[in-house]
């Protein structure tokens, strides 16, 4: 069995060679549900970015790891837990909603259990509501892919969510700023790192299965 350090050096080098040694690419590894030992483990092998999906769990895990580890919340956001959300992460990718706002997530997918925008309009209205906020900072959009699509129906999807990002900078005049895109996951990343992914979300094939 492989060490955490060793898978993680593995997925670096995938990570690598799909987006082309790209410098803009960042790995979160998604450390939802798994024990701090696992996550200072990755810390110590050189991971500095981690995803969680739930705030509570994240806050509880918060009190015993360090300082400088770098949490993003990949999960939706409640309102009633947006309050705790400041102190622990320096990044939220997922929101449908202006009342919990800060990053952005694009449902192009239509999944019925996947939350999110699925038409540009509410997308739109929901970018210049966020516009008009002082201490949101729009960065770019986030989706999820189809589990039961084919790796081509998916490819598409990344490709899209690229152009529609690359026309909401445009339309908002953020082309230095709405620069991020977070997709791919441990069973998709390297289609996505082809189709412009900046963040990638990958827990499994660092950490193995769910606990």
């Amino acid at each position: 069995m492989m060490s955490i350090e060793e898978r993680l050096r593995l997925i670096l080098e995938r990570i690598k060679a799909a987006s082309g040694n790209r410098d803009n690419v960042k790995l979160i590894a998604v450390s939802k549900t798994k024990p701090v030992q696992m996550i200072l483990e990755a810390f110590e092998a050189g991971q500095t970015r981690f995803g969680e999906n739930k705030v509570q769990e994240a806050r509880d895990k918060h009190k015993e790891i360090p300082e400088n580890l770098d949490w993003h919340l990949i999960g939706p956001l409640q309102k009633n837990k947006a309050k705790y959300c400041p102190s622990i992460f320096s990044t939220i990718h997922t929101i449908h909603r202006p009342d919990v706002a800060l990053e952005l997530q694009m449902n192009l997918t239509k999944e019925e259990t996947k939350s999110g925008i699925t038409t540009i309009d509410d997308l739109r209205r929901l970018e210049d509501q966020i516009m008009e906020c002082d201490h949101l900072r729009l960065t770019g959009l986030m989706t999820i892919s189809d589990p039961v699509a084919s790796d081509a129906a998916n490819r598409k999807v990344f490709a899209r969510l690229y152009e529609i990002n690359q026309q909401e900078a445009q339309r908002l005049d953020l082309k230095e700023q709405m620069v991020e895109l977070s997709t791919g996951m441990s069973d998709d990343f390297e289609l996505a790192l082809k189709e412009g992914a900046t963040y990638v979300r990958i827990g499994s094939a660092i950490f193995g299965g769910r606990y």
